[in-house]
């Protein structure tokens, strides 16, 4: 028995359990994770060692239904399959996104908690900001579990590629992008410390908190509509006195909601599960980055300047992942609303929130590292003669679904993020990709970049290139950057209060309540998704 039992022992689970307990220090706190606790393993610890975690057994290595869009091929996705979940594999990129894209979240449910205002307490609750003399006054947190730092390393391209994007893309130099304005160059904000994780159980502490680790989630177990407990894989059950929680991620999530008897009537019956609520939009609006990485080789690899090289040496280039740069780009109005409008079928007004110049909707992120995703078959080498640029689609209109294969309980769900269905979102990463390529062209691009390599049968791109030349590419190699959400929508599967609809004393605490796509790497939202839901749960039970 206990009186807050969460189901789901991620970012957002770990967090929300910490301060419940720190909130009111009498009541008892479980946390169910399926995976172990790895705090301590090198591979979490070190920056490096998350190149080596995709396909291990620290991660659900899942594969996506065959991609329409993509020729019909399987894309790679996972998730951190260990306490403190996607924050102990991870890139640790720490980018908030715009005001904008939280000002849509609350005008779409109707509630001003959830604007960029009104999450802007537990942005700087959850942060240490690494300078207390920069940054826009007000934004940052300063004693907060999570440190950043920004561009800490000095990497020996840093200038030129700098200079390279700034001149190529014509965007202005933002010395904060994290103070609700991220359009531009700017330096690359991310929370390691001192070269080492900050898991988010270990960051925010689990004192107090009985956590539970391999052990899986059968089910939510209720009484009529109200949530009382769950059933566990070993055959545990655990009773809650005031509530539960479900944060197992946005593709978990929808599959422990589904498999409790609470999801499309249609889809509960395909697989005989008595139905508790007709929910039907769990599973839906699911939402997910696409990455497209395009990869150089490199002039002069002999001076060390990628990862792999043998004189790749100084002690500081590994105190993070290698990258000190980020570039955030809106899409102009002539690119991106006629293609809304073919989508639409209609004229979109000017004025349309997708369309609002603040907004991010694509972001370049180059590494002086080979970031091959798996699955591409691309085989590029890790020997220092290569960077990366993946260019991100922030802000997808293209939306998918996460269903059941079947009853049982540790069986993968059906991931279908249906990438690159839109018009819009075709035009957005086309445009990323074009501006990105710009940088690679200008002056200073070329004193870094010989060539680009391709796959077999393809040819380089350049800036001019055709649509339908930049979308062969996309069709063959593009992936994921790993932010899914949506898929227990607010507004649709949960309230602005994060209960789930139709039921009682039952909610969700993770980025699958997301409304609408954010224009961010989902770390930082999460930790304020789980920040302000402390706060709600604490002030419901007081």
């Amino acid at each position: 028995m206990t009186d807050y039992l969460i189901l789901g022992g991620g970012l957002a689970g770990c967090v929300l359990a910490s301060r419940l307990k720190q909130y009111n220090p009498s009541s008892s706190v479980t946390l169910v994770e399926g995976g172990p606790d790895e705090h301590d393993n090198p591979l979490m610890i070190e920056p490096m060692g998350t190149f080596q975690l995709h396909m291990s057994t620290f991660e659900y290595n899942y594969r996506t239904v065959p991609q329409a869009n993509y020729d019909k091929r399987q894309v790679y996705n996972s998730g951190g399959k260990v306490l403190s979940g996607s924050s102990s594999v991870n890139y640790a990129s720490w980018t908030r996104g715009g005001a904008d894209d939280y000002n849509l979240w609350a005008k779409l449910v109707g509630d001003d908690r959830w604007s960029y205002n009104g999450l802007l307490p537990f942005f700087r609750k959850s942060e240490t900001h690494h300078d207390l003399h920069h940054g826009k006054p007000g934004q940052h947190g300063f004693d907060g579990p999570i440190h950043t730092t920004v561009s800490a390393r000095n990497y020996p391209l840093r200038d030129l590629l700098r200079s390279a994007f700034l001149k190529g893309t014509g965007l202005p130099f933002n010395e904060d992008p994290n103070g609700g304005n991220p359009i531009g160059v700017a330096p690359y904000t991310e929370n390691w410390r001192d070269g080492r994780r900050q898991p988010a159980g270990k960051a925010y502490g689990l004192d107090g908190v009985q956590v539970l680790t391999k052990a899986w989630v059968n089910r939510i177990l209720f009484d009529d509509k109200t949530a009382k407990g769950a059933e566990l894989s070993n055959g545990q059950t655990i009773f809650a006195t005031r509530e539960v929680v479900v944060s197992c991620g946005a593709i978990r999530t929808p599959q422990v909601l589904m498999l409790s008897g609470i999801g499309p009537a249609a889809e509960l019956a395909k697989h005989g599960i008595k139905r508790n609520v007709d929910s039907p939009d769990v599973g839906l609006n699911f939402h997910d980055h696409i990455a497209m990485a395009q990869f150089y080789k490199i002039k002069h690899p002999e001076k060390g300047l990628s990862a792999g090289s043998a004189e790749w040496k100084d002690p500081t280039y590994v105190l993070g992942i290698p990258a000190d740069t980020v570039i955030t780009a809106s899409v102009p109005h002539e690119v991106l609303q006629p293609a809304m409008e073919t989508d639409n079928g209609q004229k979109v007004v000017d004025e349309d929130p997708h369309l609002l110049p603040s907004r991010g909707h694509v972001e370049m992120l180059p590494l002086y590292a080979n970031a091959e995703a798996p699955l591409t078959d691309l085989n590029i080498p890790f020997d220092g003669t290569v960077i990366s640029s993946g260019t991100l689609l922030l802000l997808p209109t293209s939306r998918g679904s996460v269903k059941l294969a079947s009853a049982e309980p540790q069986a993968d769900p059906l991931i279908d993020p249906n990438y690159y269905d839109t018009h819009a979102d075709r035009a957005a990463l086309r445009y990323g990709m074009r501006l990105s390529m710009r940088a690679f062209e200008t002056e200073e691009g070329q004193a870094i970049v010989d060539h680009e390599l391709v796959p077999d049968g393809y040819s380089p791109l350049t800036s001019r290139s055709s649509d339908e030349e930049i979308d062969a590419h996309v069709k063959r190699k593009a992936a994921t950057w790993f932010h899914p959400a949506g898929s227990a929508a607010m507004g649709k599967v949960v309230d602005t209060n994060l209960k789930v609809l139709g039921v009682d004393k039952l909610r969700v605490v993770d980025a699958s309540i997301l409304p609408c796509p954010i224009g961010a790497h989902y770390q930082v939202v999460t930790y304020a998704i789980a920040e302000q839901a402390a706060e709600l749960i604490t002030a419901d039970w007081l």
